[in-house]
C-alpha cells in the first residue's frame, strides 16, 4: 500500500514572506501540490481562476457549504474562503503532499476537526523587520501598515496552534528547514510504509 501524501498547512502574518517561501518550495520539489481555495471575491490583477484561487459567486460558495463539500471555510470582510475537501482527499491519497496556505482562522478550524496534518508558522525575525517588508511592499498606507502590524501581533500569539515556527530571516534556509520539516515528517512510524515484505510483515504483526 502506497503512503499516503502529508498535507503541510502553513500560515505567517502579512509580510513574513509566507508566499514567497511557497514559490521557492515549490521549485525545489516539482511534485509538491499546493491547494487552490475557493473564494467569492472578486480577482485581484494577474490573478488567475483554478490558480491563485477558484473565484465562484457567493450563491455557489453557500451551496457548497451546504453539501459539505469544504474541509473548512470561514468569512472574512464580506467575502468567503474555503478549501474544497474532494480535492484535498484526492490528492493525498494518491501519494502527494500538498501545502495549505491558511491564516489563524483556517487553521483554528482544522484543530477543531482534529485533522492530521503538518502545521508550520513562519515568522519574521522581529516586529521590526516586519514592518521594513510591509513599508517596502508599498501597497498599503501607513494605517494599513499600523493594523497589518497589530493584526500579526495577535496572530504571533496564536503560534501555539502550530507544530513548527520557522524564523524567515533568509528564503533559502527558511526552504531548507521546511524541507527537513517535510522529510523528517515522513519517516513518522505512523506514516513508514517498507518496502521489503519481511519487514512490512513485522511491523504488522507488532501492532496487533
Amino acid at each position: 500500500m502506497a503512503q499516503e501524501g502529508i498535507p503541510i498547512i502553513i500560515s505567517a502574518p502579512s509580510g513574513a514572506g509566507k508566499t514567497t517561501i511557497c514559490q521557492a518550495l515549490a521549485q525545489r520539489l516539482p511534485d509538491l501540490k499546493f491547494s487552490v481555495s475557493h473564494t467569492t471575491r472578486k480577482p485581484r490583477e494577474n490573478e488567475k481562476d483554478g490558480f491563485d484561487y477558484h473565484f465562484v459567486s457567493k450563491e455557489a460558495f453557500l451551496e457548497m457549504t451546504d453539501r459539505n463539500e469544504f474541509l473548512e471555510w470561514t468569512k472574512i470582510h464580506d467575502n468567503y474562503y474555503g478549501t474544497a475537501r474532494k480535492n484535498i482527499e484526492d490528492t493525498l491519497q494518491k501519494g502527494k503532499d500538498l501545502v495549505f496556505e491558511l491564516d489563524i482562522q483556517g487553521v483554528e478550524s482544522l484543530r477543531a476537526l482534529k485533522y492530521e496534518g503538518v502545521y508550520v508558522f513562519i515568522l519574521p525575525p522581529s516586529l521590526k523587520e516586519l514592518r521594513q517588508r510591509l513599508t517596502h511592499r508599498g501597497t498599503e498606507s501607513d494605517d494599513q501598515i499600523k493594523q497589518r502590524l497589530e493584526v500579526g501581533k495577535k496572530e504571533i500569539a496564536q503560534s501555539h496552534l502550530y507544530d513548527y515556527v520557522v524564523i524567515n530571516v533568509n528564503v533559502d534556509e527558511s526552504v531548507d528547514t521546511l524541507l527537513a520539516i517535510i522529510h523528517a515528517e515522513k519517516n513518522r512510524i505512523r506514516r513508514y510504509q517498507p518496502d521489503c515484505p519481511e519487514i512490512q510483515k513485522i511491523l504488522g504483526s507488532g501492532s496487533n
